[in-house]
């Protein structure tokens, strides 16, 4: 991978990795995280994968005129690795803007009339929470959740920012069907784990993996909350590394091209350090053990993490791992709910 071209703006840094494919990470005026949108520009054509966050379309705009590459009614195909706000919040937004099509899995064409009551639904966790932990937490998460909406912090919905709207001019596809963007053909391949409807573009002569949020800078997060399933992103893991890959395009980050296997394994051994320390946290416990317990004995100093969205995200992991061990029937769930080993 030769990176062309670096540019750095208000909107945002652009870097051209390969001829007519440039990466952007736009300014994210909500927060720190910054997500890759993909550009591929050839003859005649402007395709735009993961135009990212519903707050980040001026940035996009302005960066797209700032590199001379069009406008956003110039776009003439929109395409998503999977349905996450920071990937896919935009889409509704952009049909505003855009009469181009919105290429997205079959899957997802129930969501496409109501999407941004979709993306508020997915992003709220605090039924999961309640489910998920025990006495007292609960009823902690539960004030704090009262006091979150009394202040109105960060809590306003996207139906009621930007108003309940749909993703048109839909262009549906399936697995294994494969996508024209110019000069290019992206093959599209299952990819879930991370999200339900996750999938992952690969364009076999180039040998490019525009992988989402499969395999990122990061180990990946995955909570149930959001319907997020470890077996699945296991399998996905497995999928994709099978394939002829030169040039991996992650989700977030920057992934050297001669470390792609190693990318891939960190993942795969991420999932299985955080499988051994949750399933040594039931084996070492005197009796039943609860969530936030064990979450607090794998941190460093058994505090909550800093800042506080990187807590949450640790803890959708163990619950994640503590439901995949109850499913392979290596640990119990009682009420409560507390968790067990299960002795064979």
């Amino acid at each position: 991978m030769v990176e062309r071209i670096a540019i750095r703006e208000d909107w945002g840094t652009a870097v051209e990795v390969e001829p007519g494919l440039f990466r952007l990470r736009l300014v994210n005026p909500r927060g720190t995280l910054l997500i890759n949108t993909y550009i591929y520009k050839s003859p005649g054509h402007l395709a735009v994968i993961d135009p990212g966050w519903p707050w980040t379309l001026h940035g996009l705009e302005t960066a797209l005129s700032d590199l001379g590459l069009g406008t956003l009614a110039e776009v003439d195909q929109w395409l998503y690795t999977h349905t996450h706000i920071d990937h896919m919040g935009l889409a509704a937004i952009l049909s505003q803007h855009s009469d181009a099509p919105h290429h997205c899995w079959s899957l997802v064409e129930e969501h496409l009339p109501n999407w941004h009551a979709f993306q508020d639904d997915m992003n709220d966790w605090f039924d999961w929470g309640k489910s998920a932990f025990a006495e007292p937490w609960r009823s902690e998460l539960i004030e704090q959740r009262k006091k979150q909406r009394e202040g109105q912090q960060k809590y306003s919905s996207m139906a009621h920012q930007y108003g309940e709207r749909a993703v048109e001019n839909a262009v549906l596809y399936e697995l294994g069907e494969s996508i024209q963007v110019g000069d290019i053909t992206l093959d599209i391949h299952d990819a879930r784990g991370h999200d339900p409807y996750h999938v992952a573009f690969h364009e076999p002569d180039r040998k490019w993996l525009f992988a989402g949020d499969v395999v990122i800078a990061t180990p990946t997060p995955i909570s149930r909350s959001m319907d997020d399933d470890l077996a699945l992103y296991r399998e996905s893991l497995d999928r994709l590394q099978a394939l002829d890959i030169e040039l991996l395009l992650p989700g977030h980050g920057v992934q050297k091209s001669d470390r792609i296997d190693s990318a891939f394994e960190r993942s795969r051994d991420y999932v299985t350090s955080y499988t051994e320390r949750v399933l040594a946290q039931l084996e070492t416990a005197d009796g039943p053990v609860d969530l936030h317990t064990i979450a607090l004995a794998l941190t460093p100093e058994g505090k909550p993490l800093k800042p506080e969205p990187r807590w949450w995200v640790h803890v959708a992991l163990v619950d994640s791992h503590l439901n995949m061990l109850v499913n392979e029937q290596k640990a119990e769930r009682l009420d409560g709910p507390t968790y067990l080993v299960r002795v064979a």
